[in-house]
């Protein structure tokens, strides 16, 4: 039924506890994984100027910590045996970001968790997640 999957996530707990559920869907469907970290990199301009790396060190840390979040996923994937490509993608919004990746490399599901690492969250589904359900053209599973 679904031959490509997305999984996003951005390293917290709760994204990672996406990560089985993908890859078992994956297997199920003889589907590949693309995981995917949305990154913005301008977030808190004022704040990062007086941080003692600047805002280029403070980029390189958050290009990591997306880079190590996906590498995550990639490696439950392969040792499941299913394909699996990673993408960092930059934008202002979570949501968007994502939504990019699942269309550019036609993505038919995605699998997120219903929170992140946003502070402001909604009673029951984060913010980023009640988007993507609002916006995505593809069938959306919500790990909690």
């Amino acid at each position: 039924m679904f031959k490509h999957i997305l999984i996003t996530t951005d390293g917290s707990e709760l994204s990672e506890r996406a990560i089985p559920l993908a890859v078992e869907q994956a297997k199920l469907n003889g589907a590949r994984i693309t995981a995917v970290s949305v990154v913005d990199l301008y977030p808190y301009i004022g704040a990062i100027e007086v941080m003692p790396t600047g805002i280029e060190g403070w980029q390189e840390a958050i290009r990591a910590q997306a880079d190590a979040a996906v590498q995550k996923v990639a490696d439950a994937a392969k040792a499941a045996g299913i394909p699996c490509n990673t993408a960092v993608q930059e934008d202002t919004q979570a949501w968007r970001g994502l939504l990019a990746v699942a269309e550019r490399e036609h993505c038919d599901l995605v699998v997120m968790s219903s929170h992140g690492r946003g502070g402001l969250t909604s009673a029951l589904l984060g913010s980023q997640t009640a988007r993507v359900l609002s916006h995505s053209k593809v069938p959306v599973l919500v790990v909690r």
